[in-house]
């Protein structure tokens, strides 16, 4: 019996060409295909490939160790207020001098803290000395009108 494989896919033949075999053919190849497959089995199976090499030990720095005192510090974020807070502000208004403190020092009480300038105030007080000697000029001037007037009325 002859059996016809159809092999020109595989093999590109042209014209779909056909290839024919015999059964001892067949056969032998049916036979010789399983024992074929067992042999390149176990010659895989029997060989052992040889273990891999280790790998080289790592390389590691030495230093020889130190000894001295550390002081442990940390830094952290945080928000501080004060238990008693007390809002500066001058009695009278003007312009600064000269200013005795620096913001967050504490101060005491009756402690000097601003001084302002005083040509402001000197002069108003210039002006105010003036208007009281003109009133006191203007007493005197009427006191004696007022004597000379009562001299007048007795004689």
């Amino acid at each position: 019996m002859i059996t016809t494989l159809r092999l020109a896919k595989y093999l590109n033949m042209e014209n779909n060409m056909t290839i024919h075999c015999s059964s001892a053919e067949l056969r032998l190849a049916k036979y010789l295909s399983p024992i074929l497959a067992v042999a390149l089995t176990l010659a895989g199976c029997s060989q052992q490939s040889a273990p891999p090499p280790p790998p080289p030990p790592p390389q590691v720095t030495v230093a020889t160790p130190l000894v001295k005192a550390v002081t442990d510090w940390d830094e952290y974020t945080g928000r501080l207020a004060s238990v008693k807070s007390v809002e500066i502000r001058a009695r009278v208004s003007g312009y600064l001098e000269s200013v005795h403190f620096r913001d967050g020092a504490i101060v005491k009480k009756g402690k000097l803290l601003f001084v302002i300038d005083p040509r402001p105030y000197q002069a108003v007080l210039d002006e105010q000395q003036a208007a009281l000697n003109q009133a006191q000029v203007r007493l005197d001037l009427t006191k004696k009108e007022l004597t000379r007037a009562q001299r007048l009325f007795k004689s």
